[in-house]
């Protein structure tokens, strides 16, 4: 096993704040429009399949189709100054949002806050795997995964406050703010501070020597694809179930606050501010536990711990997502949304340790960005325009939402249970394998 000096461990660490702080950046950026539903649709008179399709298609069509690009490029080149570049361009995407003044101008910005997010994942996976044996990397995946729940958090209840913000903008510093709209200064304090985090990452985190084969020869897909055929049950099953479960958690994302406006009465301030901050600890909480949860139950001699810790994210799709989503009262929609919140975070932890559990460090990259293509026009696709063209044509209405969400929440959350209790034999042999031809202790 490799073994690493208390020195690498706090450097390795410190990366992974890091990394775990862009990640926060990055769902602050992209979801932090869900909370900017009214005043967007005021301004730019879009109804709520557009709307679906400018937090979802928007973004997740370049996210996804860069990702193969990026994996290949990742698995191969330097990836702290890949980090970098994406992370700039993202946060200033995000601060162009604000220019934007039709449909088509917002949905032209956010595409390009795709293209720099899709380097996000590839890199910080990639970094993870080289900078921790594979019995510490859980519990960094898990400490990673908290930037989505800060992320969202910081969404949540920042929006809200960035909104307040706003109007003290415009009234005290009308030469610089007066013409503005308060959406548009809140995707401005949304993206800057991307750009400091950047500069923090290029002057102070080193790039890791990668550990195990790596890639060389001529760039080729091809050994992706041997992989898959391989092991396409190992692969298949692992990679359908979570992305049926992440259909699940955009849809959170996206459409929870219009919930509970629509449905419950609350304003998009009192929103952000109770699904953000009350929600926090307990995302934080689920998010560190899912790595931890997953080494020790493979301390426990389960091989196939990854598959059973996303198989909980599904199972709480349906027990506690639906009930939260159809609920009559706020207070009881607000429990199913916090008890839920205790799993949410699990199926993300679970793959990156579970796609590095079983491919090689040479295609480690690619295979992640394959995943990223699938959340991405899939997931996080389906996931914002289904609920909205629910809404829409099949429940329409204001509370129209709450059944529409309901929906999604049972079939993708009982398919993704299904699939990961499928995949568990063909992802115990594939973890072997690799664990054989590499030495793994």
């Amino acid at each position: 096993m490799t073994q690493f000096s208390p020195a690498s461990t706090r450097r390795a660490w410190y990366a992974v704040a890091l990394l775990t702080l862009a990640y926060a950046l990055a769902i602050l950026d992209r979801v932090s429009i869900s909370l900017l539903i009214v005043p967007l649709q005021k301004a730019l008179h879009i109804h709520d399949t557009e709307f679906g399709l400018l937090q979802g298609m928007a973004f997740s069509i370049v996210y996804s189709l860069l990702g193969l690009p990026l994996g290949v490029a990742v698995d191969r080149k330097r990836r702290v100054p890949i980090m970098v570049g994406g992370l700039v361009l993202w946060s200033l995407a995000t601060i162009g949002c604000s220019l934007a003044q039709s449909f088509g101008q917002l949905f032209f910005a956010r595409m390009l806050v795709g293209v720099g997010e899709a380097s996000l994942v590839p890199v910080a996976t990639s970094l993870i795997a080289d900078l921790f044996t594979p019995a510490v990397r859980p519990k960094a995946y898990g400490v990673f995964v908290t930037g989505s729940t800060l992320g969202t958090a910081s969404a949540m209840a920042l929006s809200g406050v960035f909104l307040g913000w706003a109007d003290r903008l415009i009234l005290g510093l009308p030469a610089l703010f007066g013409a503005m709209q308060p959406w548009q200064i809140v995707f401005i304090l949304c993206g800057a501070p991307g750009l400091v985090l950047a500069l923090v990452l290029a002057l102070t985190v080193r790039e890791p020597a990668r550990r195990g084969a790596v890639a060389t020869g001529a760039i080729s897909l091809a050994p992706v694809w041997r992989l898959f055929a391989q092991r396409p049950r190992a692969y298949g099953l692992f990679l359908l179930g979570s992305v049926l479960n992440l259909t699940c958690v955009y849809a959170i994302v996206g459409w929870f606050p219009a919930l509970f406006i629509r449905v419950h009465g609350w304003s998009a301030s009192t929103t952000g501010k109770i699904l953000g901050i009350g929600g926090l600890p307990i995302s934080i909480f689920a998010a560190v536990n899912s790595g931890w949860v997953i080494v020790a139950l493979a301390r426990r001699g389960h091989r196939d711990a990854p598959v059973w810790v996303a198989a909980a994210c599904a199972a709480s799709m349906v027990l506690f997502g639906v009930p939260a989503c159809l609920a009559a009262s706020a207070w009881v929609a607000l429990a199913g949304y916090m008890l839920n919140a205790l799993f949410v975070n699990w199926n993300t932890s679970a793959v990156y340790a579970g796609l590095a559990q079983i491919t090689p460090n040479a295609a480690r990259a690619q295979v992640m960005a394959v995943h990223t293509i699938l959340s991405g026009l899939v997931a996080l696709t389906a996931g914002n325009f289904i609920v909205g063209a629910l809404s829409d044509y099949v429940f329409p209405g204001p509370k129209g939402i709450a059944p529409a969400l309901g929906t999604v929440f049972f079939l993708c959350g009982l398919g993704s249970f299904l699939c990961f209790m499928a995949a568990r034999p063909a992802y115990r042999e594939a973890a072997a394998a690799l664990e054989a031809s590499e030495g793994v202790v």
